[in-house]
């Protein structure tokens, strides 16, 4: 016990002299992890604080001064870089199609869409329009009643002088990419 008592009495003249116990090492290291969590915990909110305070709450407009006049850099004349934009004709066939065979293949498109039974979604049903509006049939259908509704709802678009189904077959693709006829 005596020993005890001496060790604190040794342990508390050394604090005496300028030592620093390991409870005030602990605190101190306490007190500067919660300064410093108070600093940056109070630097974002007082720049957003002083950011909110500076906010005008009247509007003002602009206002313009007058617009400088531009004087040229060359003698050249002026040229346009850019052609003025032409508002073109929707409805106007693409270069190298003439127009006849443009109004029958727009008359075809039109009724394909209208029926959504004869070129469903994801169907490969392809009509181009030839010379003498003659249109070739290419792709693929599931039955010959369809081969044969597609190739008459073709014939009965104005303007169709002929249609070769040929090229249209008849099944239906398989997933790996063959074509699964019922021939």
């Amino acid at each position: 016990m005596a020993e005890a008592l001496a060790r604190e009495d040794v342990s508390h003249q050394i604090t005496q002299k300028g030592a620093v116990s390991r409870p005030e090492i602990e605190g101190d290291i306490m007190l500067k992890a919660i300064c410093k969590n108070l600093v940056w915990m109070a630097v974002p909110l007082g720049l957003a604080m002083g950011c909110a305070a500076n906010r005008n709450t009247t509007t003002a407009e602009a206002q313009y001064g007058p617009v400088p006049t531009l004087t040229p850099t060359s003698g050249e004349p002026e040229q346009r870089i850019y052609s003025t934009p032409v508002m073109a004709d929707v409805d106007a066939p693409p270069p190298g199609a003439s127009a006849a065979n443009w109004g029958v293949a727009e008359s075809i498109r039109q009724k394909l869409t209208s029926d959504p039974t004869l070129a469903p979604l994801g169907s490969s049903l392809i009509a181009e329009v030839g010379k003498d509006n003659v249109v070739t049939l290419r792709g693929v259908v599931p039955t010959e009643d369809e081969q044969k509704r597609v190739r008459d709802t073709i014939a009965s678009v104005p303007g169709v002088n002929g249609v070769n189904d040929e090229q249209l077959k008849i099944g239906k693709f398989q997933g790996d990419g063959k074509l699964d006829t019922n021939q």
